[in-house]
């Protein structure tokens, strides 16, 4: 009998925008499973604030099958938000306590029905709780995508999940670092890294560079301009390419910005690309990337030389750091990446079904390298 997995979280299966979530959904898909994948957060308020979800509000509270995948987008009348409200904060708190019981007879049916609920970590990890519930007798694995506080979330998610952490049968992170905020949970920490599409970088493309040596990012998490503006002009003959970045402000030559596109359109940049740059700023906990991060793992899977913060260095070889805010270590760090010899041999990651193994059982797997019962 076909299992049922339940997938919740903030990203909805339906945009163009590529998470993690998007692959792990498939990777179910194709192992069997059937699929359902929750989006939550969403209300009239996201239609204010921009939220890359408001081109489906006509799609929402209704499940609606995409590419064997049941979706499903939950629209509340109001959704809580934000941090650092000073005194208003107490009323956030109550609302998301009240908000994540909101009634929804959808919601608690598909959470009964499953036999995995895979909770990723952001706004929707506040709702454990109420996962167990609704599903006394499914397996709940919460997936720390991110650390919470990292991404901005309101601190009062932390609380309701270290509340309701009795309902998690496993924590699995991204990043080893991570392991420690775990700490006091009393459940089972395992590291599952992200996989790699590997049949989406097998197909063939042509080059879409025009001219020369081309270096390339993709995605706006923690983006720090300096890094752009401070090697564009330090390397004239050199083109920086800015997928689905915020901005830049300051424009060279040299530099194209190509807004947002589908994850299948940014795979010819990075094969034919000359390094790779993963610019993030220093922020509380950002350590943990040199693990998480995406895109540096897609820049080793591609044997791309790749430019990234010295903290998000880690132990992977091919990467080349820097001193965030220090242009004389970020021109160093460019040209060493550019180099010649900075070329090396593809590092073999995970593949995304590897991914969903280890989350429906990550003990069963020693490369899982259980970090502790959190205790």
């Amino acid at each position: 009998m076909a299992r049922t997995v339940l997938i919740l979280t903030r990203h909805d299966y339906r945009t163009g925008w590529r998470a993690n979530m998007h692959f792990i959904a498939d990777s179910f898909r194709d192992a069997g499973w059937t699929t359902r994948f929750l989006s939550v957060g969403f209300s009239a308020l996201s239609l204010i604030v921009g939220d890359r979800r408001a081109d489906l509000n006509g799609r929402s509270n209704r499940w609606e099958a995409v590419n064997g995948i049941d979706t499903y987008l939950w629209k509340t009348a109001v959704h809580p938000f934000g941090r650092g409200l000073g005194p208003l904060e107490p009323v956030m708190n109550r609302m998301f306590d009240a908000w994540v019981n909101w009634p929804s007879k959808t919601v608690d049916e598909a959470a009964a029905q499953s036999d995995v609920i895979v909770v990723e970590s952001g706004l929707s990890a506040a709702f454990v709780g109420r996962m167990r519930r609704a599903a006394p007798n499914a397996r709940i694995v919460y997936l720390a995508s991110d650390l919470n506080e990292t991404v901005n979330a309101h601190p009062h998610i932390d609380r309701m999940l270290f509340r309701d952490r009795a309902a998690i049968d496993a924590v699995v992170v991204v990043a080893r670092a991570m392991a420690d905020h775990f700490r006091g949970f009393g459940r089972p920490v395992h590291f599952v890294p992200h996989g790699v599409d590997v049949a989406a970088f097998a197909t063939e493309a042509p080059s879409p560079y025009a001219r020369g040596r081309n270096v390339v990012t993709v995605g706006s998490m923690l983006f720090d301009p300096l890094v752009f503006t401070t090697a564009a002009r330090a390397f004239p003959d050199v083109d920086f390419h800015l997928i689905g970045t915020p901005p830049l402000g300051e424009t060279a030559p040299n530099v194209r910005e190509h807004g947002r596109m589908p994850f299948e359109d940014t795979i010819p940049y990075l094969k034919h690309a000359d390094v790779g740059v993963a610019p993030y700023r220093k922020d509380h906990e950002s350590g943990y990337l040199s693990d998480s991060s995406m895109k540096l793992m897609q820049y080793g899977y591609l044997g791309l030389p790749a430019v990234c913060p010295d903290f998000a260095v880690g132990d992977y070889r091919g990467r080349f750091g820097y001193g965030p805010g220090d242009p004389a270590s970020i021109i160093d760090a460019f040209r060493r990446a550019l180099a010649p010899d900075a070329a090396f041999e593809p590092v073999i990651p995970l593949t995304w079904p590897d991914v969903v193994a280890r989350l429906v059982d990550p003990a069963a797997f020693r490369d899982t390298a259980l970090v502790r019962d959190a205790a």
